[in-house]
């Protein structure tokens, strides 16, 4: 059961990255990673070695954790990426009002003059 629901997830996934709904630029690693961790939650050898690692008392735990921080970086990654856009947004649309100002400025000065 858990193994289908791994390849589910990835299945997924594929699909969301060939119908160009989600890019690989930022976000499918992140998401590469939860499928991975997926895979290797399913070995009990590594459950115990990665929780004795890091130091949790119980050994399902660290998937939750792992899983918890992917999810969190992921989250601000695209935080971040979302500002970067609305900057730009912003940027862009100072400068179409200043040209649209401009123009504006030139047709008033050209009436005035003929």
């Amino acid at each position: 059961m858990k193994f289908a629901i791994v390849i589910l997830v990835a299945i997924i996934l594929l699909i969301l990255v060939r119908r160009n709904l989600l890019q690989v630029d930022m976000s499918f690693p992140l998401f590469v990673a939860i499928v991975v961790l997926g895979f290797l939650s399913m070995s009990e050898g590594f459950l115990i070695w990665s929780a004795s690692r890091l130091g949790i008392a119980d050994p399902p735990m660290t998937v939750v954790l792992a899983a918890i921080a992917i999810l969190l970086t992921l989250t601000t990654l695209l935080a971040i990426a979302f500002n970067h856009l609305r900057h730009r947004h912003l940027m862009l649309v100072r400068y179409l009002a200043q040209s649209e100002l401009d123009r504006q400025e030139q047709r008033r000065r050209s009436n005035e003059d003929g």
